[in-house]
């Protein structure tokens, strides 16, 4: 893979973040560069989560991404993991920011996650050069850039006095929102939340919390969720369209055998997927 390099002066360089106090002078990008300027939620919490945490991370990053939103967090174990994994579930853009360099993918548990975020549009970046290895001083480092691409920063769990914490207080001072869900009074992952509630974070309970917030407009709700399904299935379901006829034809054009085409016919179809709109949407009858 191609390791990009933004300096602060290149246009591809994400504005929100240039305005930043000490903004990276670079930018090492894996995975497509553009989607660093869109409009985004930072999603961060514990790495040593509660049940309650994994699942409003999960609800919070499926709703903000079908939104039309970029989920940013740090790709550590816990809340971050949760919140990306969630977007990519749903067909959405995150962008992971590490604490490392390239050549330390940092937790290991996550490579797997660290590809798939880069293979389905995402984007993995970091201000390290790939030769830095994890190091506990670059974590709190990295936060500022969490929160600096985002338009405003959810924090699902935090202990107090947490590096969470801190990411939300550095995301008080470049001027951001920073949202909260309350918590527990008995939960001490829940401590951190609730403060930053008492000092001025906004208490929300539902994704239209966030919206209004920030000003953005919901888009249309359906019955039946829109998502983008594997490149691989629309191929093979166009070409039927279009060459109904004749099953050869398509074997051909699509340089494949019949045995496949049936394979993910049958896959298609018992995952529930119906065309429902021009071009590469389909819905998942749920």
């Amino acid at each position: 893979m191609e390791i990009k390099i933004l300096k602060i002066d290149n246009k591809k360089y994400p504005e929100r973040l240039r305005n930043i106090k000490n903004p990276p002078q670079e930018l090492y990008v894996l995975g497509d560069e553009t989607i660093l300027s869109n409009k985004g939620i930072a999603i961060i919490g514990s790495r040593c989560y509660t049940e309650y945490g994994k699942k409003y991370a999960t609800k919070f990053s499926k709703e903000l991404s079908e939104q039309n939103l970029t989920i940013i967090s740090g790709m550590a174990l816990g809340i971050d993991s949760f919140a990306h994994t969630a977007c990519l579930s749903v067909g959405g853009k995150t962008i992971a920011v590490l604490g490392s360099g390239f050549n330390y993918i940092y937790p290991e548990e996550n490579k797997e996650l660290f590809y798939k975020i880069i293979s389905n549009g995402g984007a993995v970046i970091t201000e390290f050069k790939p030769n830095i290895v994890p190091n506990s001083k670059n974590f709190p480092i990295r936060n500022r850039i969490v929160s600096g691409l985002s338009c405003g920063v959810l924090v699902i769990e935090a202990a107090y006095r947490s590096g969470t914490s801190i990411t939300a207080g550095l995301a008080k001072e470049q001027g951001k929102k920073v949202f909260c869900i309350p918590s527990n009074l008995d939960r001490t992952k829940g401590i951190g939340t609730n403060n930053l509630i008492k000092e001025g974070a906004s208490l929300i309970t539902c994704t239209n919390d966030i919206l209004e917030e920030l000003n953005l407009e919901k888009i249309q709700e359906n019955n039946e969720r829109k998502i983008i399904i594997p490149p691989e299935y629309i191929n093979i379901y166009n070409a039927i369209e279009s060459e109904a006829t004749n099953i050869n034809v398509i074997c051909k054009k699509l340089k494949t055998d019949i045995s496949q085409i049936n394979a993910s016919l049958m896959l298609m179809e018992l995952e529930g997927y119906i065309k429902s709109l021009p071009g590469n949407y389909y819905e998942k009858v749920i």
